[in-house]
């Protein structure tokens, strides 16, 4: 990976600075507080991200907010790297709203396929392959940082000590044979193991053979519990059936019935309402005939008036004749006077007499007809009020039979048995092989019309074919359980979980061989590895300082957990590297830098070594030797380099074609 151009909007005191990279070497120069050590912690903030929390017990604050812009609202910028495959990248930042973008060679955003929104500070590993860890303790070298502290460097160690055991930085031999062998005990299973998936496997299969045998059982038992269950449908449908027949004959029955009542009901309406218009005439002449005694009786008692008044004229007349013929007797003197009064007297005494007796009679006669008219009309009223009664009593009851009746007509009775009776016709053609005897009368005495006593009849075969069926559904819903209540495997399935679990334990039988051949190959491996790479990293390293010392110390070497020993040449004795001067110090952790990055780092991106200040404990010799060669690794990745030493930019660019940025 090379850096081509880096724009920083806002990064610590740093305000819009722009910055283009060589290929090969390039120098960043600039007086102390010009921001070197900031434009290079904005390069690693670009891949990595800038770490936000607390500050530090030192009261150091955290990245994120240690770079804070001093005076611009914007926090971020961008930096285009080209792959060593020709691929063009801009990674976009923008710290204070943590947002990231990355852009390909034409600027389409492709941010999605490579940045996780879980960890967006990942896009730096997942471009070059390299963690933010491994990057710090390579290639990356701060500001008096050039030594290694292996106590903070875990993924460096494991993959150094990876490929001196496999010949790869990211496979452990160890962790790959103790992986097998744990692989061996937890896949498969050994000797002594009960509980491994071999071991299980075998038991499973025994298992499935003793429920295979029972299954068998079990699978006639349920044939035959499902043909019972079958057989039982069929009679429960058949009974249904039944019972729905009879149902409609009971309807038909019911209807039959109602039909009856109805035109009974009809009868009894017209009788009523004839006796209601009988009553209503006899009312009528009651009413005339009282009108006709009424005027009889003052018929006769004008008849009898007039009677007695004929009397009292014939008396009258006679009195005046008498009279007249007294008088004329007395004026004529032909008799003598009192001859005369004595007729005359006599006449008066029983004109007297009889218009006593007249009047007597006739008030008799008066209170007699009175009584007589008085109890007849009471007669008359006595079988007015009776005819009413009965008129009011029979138009009630009209009135409540009809109520009681409805719009109910008859016609729609009869239309309603007409299709019932269709109905039945039908279902009794296709229930008719499945009757019984009485069942059979029962139809016929339908076909015959009689169904005075049918729907007792039709009631008490009916309740029979419920009870029965009730008593068949009771039983079918027993079987029904047994059947649901049966194990539903098939022995198909037992016999491929067999079959599966056969081809599993030959699988896991393979898989054991092959794992102990395996850990058998590992081994022999291992140790031809051991024998062909282990020199490999301490020849880079032993040649890299021999080339930084002029050759002085010609056998370092790095052991476990990067422990460096040397051959001092003038005592023939090995030295650890913490007896060596500080300068001597950097140059050889400086060595193990390059080692490490031609070694470990050979399967990644070819990255950028990034060096603040590198040469600030070497003396004039060492630091030309570094520069020397660092020269011939800029002709292979690039190198950027930080110093405020206007010597040493000199010395640079006078020597070694290189591009001089300057931040002053």
């Amino acid at each position: 990976m090379k850096i081509d151009r880096l724009h920083v909007r806002g990064f610590g005191k740093l305000q819009d600075f722009s910055c283009d990279f060589s290929d090969g070497l390039n120098v960043i120069y600039g007086d102390n507080e010009s921001g070197k050590s900031t434009l290079m912690a904005y390069i690693k903030a670009m891949m990595y991200g800038v770490k936000g929390g607390r500050a530090g017990k030192n009261g150091m604050l955290p990245e994120s907010k240690r770079y804070m812009p001093w005076n611009n609202n914007q926090y971020g910028g961008y930096m285009n790297i080209k792959l060593d495959n020709g691929e063009f990248y801009r990674i976009d930042r923008d710290f204070l709203a943590n947002k990231i973008n990355l852009y390909d060679s034409s600027f389409n955003d492709i941010s999605a396929n490579f940045i996780d929104i879980r960890d967006i500070n990942s896009i730096g590993e997942k471009l070059v392959g390299l963690n933010e860890n491994l990057f710090e303790r390579t290639v990356f070298i701060k500001q008096m940082g050039t030594r290694i502290d292996t106590s903070t460097s875990k993924d460096l160690v494991d993959r150094i000590s990876n490929i001196q055991q496999s010949g790869f930085e990211d496979i452990s031999y160890i962790k790959a044979q103790n992986a097998l062998k744990e692989a061996l005990k937890r896949q498969v299973g050994t000797d002594r193991s009960y509980t491994r998936p071999l071991d299980i496997i075998n038991q499973r299969i025994a298992e499935l053979q003793e429920k295979k045998v029972n299954l068998l059982n079990e699978e006639k038992r349920l044939e035959e519990l499902r043909e019972k269950q079958q057989d039982i449908s069929l009679k429960i449908n058949k009974l249904k059936f039944k019972y729905r027949l009879l149902s409609r004959i009971i309807d038909y029955c019911k209807l039959k019935e109602k039909l009856k009542f109805l035109n009974e009901k009809k009868e009894e309406i017209r009788f009523l309402e004839e006796s209601v218009r009988q009553a209503q005439e006899n009312i009528t002449k009651l009413e005339e005939d009282k009108k006709s005694a009424i005027l009889h009786l003052n018929d006769n008692q004008v008849a009898g008036g007039k009677k007695l008044r004929g009397t009292d004229v014939f008396l009258t007349i006679c009195v005046i004749a008498t009279l007249a013929v007294g008088l004329a007797a007395f004026v004529f003197n032909i008799l003598s006077p009192l001859f005369t009064l004595i007729p005359f007297l006599s006449t008066f005494i029983l004109f007297i007499l009889r218009t006593r007796t007249i009047n007597r009679e006739a008030k008799v006669l008066q209170k007699d007809r009175t009584d007589e008219l008085n109890r007849q009309l009471s007669h008359f009223d006595d079988r007015i009020a009776q005819n009413k009664t009965q008129y009011q009593k029979l138009t009630g009851r009209i009135e409540g039979l009809k109520a009681n009746n409805g719009a109910e007509k008859p016609e729609n009775v009869e239309s309603e048995i007409s299709r019932l009776y269709i109905e039945i016709t039908k279902d009794m053609q296709k229930i008719e092989d499945n009757l019984t005897h009485h069942e059979s009368e029962l139809i016929e005495d339908i076909s015959k019309d009689s169904f005075e006593n049918l729907l007792v009849k039709a009631f008490g075969i009916n309740k029979n074919v419920f009870s029965e069926l009730q008593r068949w559904e009771t039983e079918y819903n027993t079987v029904a359980q047994s059947v649901k209540n049966t194990s539903t495997d098939s022995i198909s399935d037992i016999e491929n979980e067999i079959s599966r679990l056969s081809r599993q334990k030959k699988s896991l039988d393979s898989k054991g061989e092959a794992l102990n051949i395996a850990i058998n190959t590992l081994e022999s491996a291992a140790e031809q590895v051991r024998k062909k790479y282990v020199p490999l990293m301490n020849k880079v390293l032993n040649n890299t300082f021999s080339g930084l010392t002029s050759q002085k110390y010609n056998d370092v070497r790095t052991g476990d957990n990067l422990k460096i020993m040397l051959d001092n040449p003038e005592t023939e004795t090995l030295v650890p590297v913490s007896m060596l001067s500080d300068g001597t110090i950097d140059q050889i952790y400086l060595a193990l830098r390059v080692a490490i990055s031609e070694t470990v780092l050979k399967n990644h991106e070819c990255m950028p070594f990034i060096m603040d200040e590198p040469f600030a404990q070497y003396d004039d010799e060492r630091t030309l030797n570094a520069l020397k060669y660092i020269g011939d690794i800029s002709k292979k990745q690039q190198v950027i380099i930080f110093t405020c030493k206007k010597r040493e930019v000199e010395l640079i660019g006078s020597e070694f074609p290189c591009k001089i940025c300057s931040l002053t």
